[in-house]
């Protein structure tokens, strides 16, 4: 019986190990809490933390909106949050998900307005 518990022990410690490893692959991990409600629209792609880039983890707000947002092949990260409007001056809509949608304005920056709260993204360096 002893030599059943020690191999059942062993067991376990080996598939949570496995577990640990499996998660740990890929810089996956649970999606962002915005994630379900909010998916890719045609046009950009939403990235969290772990998908984006080294800059991704300077932003400010990543439970609340994407760390950065893939558009035309540039990677824009998030850089602060401000107040909600319906349309930022002088910019351009580009796409929407679920309530949310994105504008681009002449300086080449990306805008997403939601609800609660807008969210300014810039492309590049940190």
């Amino acid at each position: 019986m002893r030599r059943g518990r020690r191999e059942a022990a062993a067991l376990a410690a080996a598939a949570s190990l496995l577990a640990t490893l499996a998660a740990g692959c890929g810089g996956s991990g649970p999606p962002p809490p915005w994630r379900p409600g909010h998916p890719d629209p045609a046009s950009l792609s939403l990235l969290g933390a772990s998908q984006a880039g080294g800059c991704a983890s300077s932003a400010p707000h990543p439970d609340q909106a994407p760390s950065a947002i893939r558009f035309q092949g540039t990677e824009y990260v998030q850089r602060s949050r401000l107040p909600a409007q319906a349309q930022p001056a002088g910019a351009v809509e580009i796409d929407h998900t679920g309530d949310w949608a994105f504008w681009e304005d002449a300086n080449g920056d990306l805008t997403m307005t939601a609800p609660q709260a807008d969210y300014l993204y810039v492309a590049g360096g940190c």
